[in-house]
């Protein structure tokens, strides 16, 4: 077998779909070093590649699939994996990340990046085994749910360890928050499911037989075991690696960081004894992970009997208990199970859809949206059957549904009579399960993030979690600690390492620091520091990319709600966020123009992005 490079296998896959053309490229070492792997890797192609201004939806996009050099090792947790591309959702850049086995899947196949481009002239999947590339007719599997996709392909290949990462009806149908699913994980958010449908791509398949090498296995193998422990005898965390983050909800409902009724509210009242994890584990089947982690922090649920009967299924975690939970004043557990599985069937993010329900909601309370608008819908708050309704509307693009598939932002724009105040985002991203009102630095990551309203590249964990000396409210010294998070989470990102074990500490920056060396042999990486340098590099080249877009300070707010309305009850009753003197703070910890939000050369040079600097400056979009 041929030999390859320890931790990375050193090889690009790239796919012409207009061509049908695949070749291998050499991963160049340079990428190695400055950008590591994952989301680093990534994002440095995507702002080489791409040009500037081109639509989301055309055959110009590319999309970035990586893995980092940790994948498929004895690393725990660390095999996911992340597709990078230009949101059809937002216009500027996205990564959507997912656990499940395809990551692993397509490093044993002997890749760290597949990039796919151009279009397919008819529907298509993609088989890969190990060097060997098929483009195969998938017009037989179209209007399949993802489910029936994976299975479908597994039966024509003849070998059911195959790892597919497909697209669902949605998908096919251009939703522009539809989501690509790898048994029962998905990347969700930002629309990278409607990317792939608007190529003609259904599913891409995966059968490696490479193994990993690393440079240092007793030395990586030492970390794991460390871990092991800790996942075992850490009482913080068992409750966790039983029902994953759904039994966050109380927690979050009681500190009134819940969004209830289109984060008008505080408080659901209705959580206690509906939403909690008792009534969770009244329908808990069994515990499910991703490749290669010991959390275990995957729920199948089972609801047995009731109008919402029906098969196991998995989740939903906390950000879908929020969005078709108390965003929409539903407390009908079975009916969110069943939204679950209807998001996974079709392939839509949970969080957008729900959201696209509460504006629409808030549309029709308002006498902006009729039930005639809505196809005969009386869509009142906390009705079951109605909410149902409207998200197979939206996941099959019927009537008003069409339009609500286009997000919040692009629907209000198409709606008019004052919805716009209604459509709760930031760049377009519809926001998580968080009130920013009540978690200023958390907030405020959502405000700046290239990605739009994403908790995922940015959380504040010392604000939930109450570290000592942070005040969840305060404004001052939010803008270092929110710089400090997030670019903590590029560095983990570039593992590629799941949130949670950062979380809970199982793997710390410098212990990720001996990972990422134990496995390459690099040693590009000599102390905390460089770590931290790593993540702020990564964070500026996607600014960058936004930048380049069109993108400045003027996207980094809030709707008003969130500016000028006091939050009416619970914990954080009459909190605004106060935007301004956060960016003004933020900007300058990120070495970034206060006006515009642009870095100086200084900036970007001493993180070794001078090419980044000079393309800015010939835009004249340098600070």
């Amino acid at each position: 077998m041929e030999k390859l490079s320890n931790g990375h296998m050193g090889k690009i896959l790239r796919i012409n779909l207009g061509t049908g053309k695949a070749k291998i490229e050499e991963l160049p070492d340079t990428l190695k070093r400055l950008f590591i792997g994952g989301r680093g890797i990534a994002a440095k192609i995507l702002f080489d590649e791409l040009k500037p201004g081109i639509d989301p939806l055309s055959p110009e996009n590319k999309m970035i699939f990586t893995t980092g050099p940790l994948a498929n090792t004895t690393a725990q947790s660390c095999s996911r994996w992340m597709v990078t591309t230009k949101s059809p959702l937002t216009g500027g850049y996205f990564r959507s990340s997912a656990g499940g086995g395809f990551g692993a899947e397509i490093k044993s196949a002997g890749f760290d990046v597949l990039i796919l481009e151009g279009k397919a002239d008819k529907p298509v999947y993609i088989m890969i085994k190990d060097q060997t590339v098929e483009i195969k007719d998938a017009s037989n599997f179209l209007g399949m749910l993802n489910g029936e996709t994976a299975a479908a392909i597994r039966k024509d290949q003849g070998d059911d360890k195959i790892k597919v990462a497909s697209i669902g009806p949605a998908g096919e149908k251009l939703v522009r928050f539809s989501a690509i699913y790898d048994d029962r994980r998905t990347a969700s958010r930002g629309g990278v499911g409607a990317v792939m449908g608007s190529k003609n791509v259904k599913a891409i398949a995966v059968k490696g037989t490479h193994k990993i090498n690393v440079a240092n296995k007793e030395k990586l193998m030492e970390i794991t075991r460390k871990q092991a422990d800790i996942v075992q005898n850490q009482p913080r965390l068992q409750g966790f690696r039983h029902l994953g983050t759904a039994a966050a909800t109380g927690f979050c409902h009681e500190i009134g960081v819940y969004p209830v009724k289109n984060f008008k509210n505080g408080v659901f009242k209705e959580i206690n004894g509906k939403l909690t994890p008792e009534k969770v584990e009244e329908l808990f089947v069994k515990n499910v992970h991703c490749h290669r982690c010991m959390i275990h922090c995957g729920s199948i649920l089972h609801v047995k009997e009731g109008e919402y009967a029906g098969e196991p299924v998995e989740g939903p975690e906390y950000e879908t208990f929020y969005s078709f939970g108390g965003e929409l004043l539903n407390s009908n557990l079975g009916m969110i199970v069943e939204a679950n599985r209807i998001c996974d069937d079709y392939g839509v993010d949970t969080m957008t859809a729900g959201c696209c329900i509460g504006f629409a909601m808030e549309c029709y309370e308002n006498n902006i949206l009729s039930k005639e608008d809505l196809g005969g819908i009386d869509l009142k708050w906390g009705d079951p059957k109605a909410i149902i309704s409207l998200l197979k509307k939206i996941v099959n693009r019927e009537g008003i549904g069409d339009i609500l598939a286009e997000g919040t932002k692009a629907a209000s724009q198409k709606i008019g009579k004052g919805s716009e105040k209604y459509a709760l985002q930031v760049k377009g991203l519809e926001l998580p399960g968080y009130e920013p009102r009540g978690l200023k630095g958390a907030g405020l990551n959502l405000a700046t993030a290239a990605l739009g309203a994403s908790h995922c590249v940015g959380q504040c964990p010392q604000e939930i979690m109450g570290a000592t000396g942070v005040d969840r409210f305060a404004v001052e010294g939010k803008g270092e600690l929110c710089k400090l998070n997030q670019d903590k989470t590029a560095a983990y990102e570039t593992g590629i390492v799941c949130i949670f074990p950062m979380q809970f500490n199982l793997i710390d920056m410098n212990t990720l620091k001996d990972m990422i060396n134990y496995a390459t042999g690099i040693d590009a990486l000599q102390d905390e520091a460089d770590m931290f340098k790593l993540g702020e590099r990564i964070w500026n080249i996607e600014r960058a990319f936004n930048i380049r877009e069109g993108f400045s300070r003027k996207d980094d707010t809030f709707p008003d709600r969130f500016l000028k309305e006091p939050l009416e009850d619970g914990p954080a009753k009459g909190q605004i966020f106060e935007i301004e003197p956060l960016l003004d703070e933020y900007y300058v910890a990120r070495g970034w123009g206060i006006e515009n939000g642009f870095p100086t050369r200084a900036t970007l040079e001493n993180l070794d992005l001078n090419s980044v600097a000079d393309e800015l400056e010939k835009l004249n979009k340098l600070a």
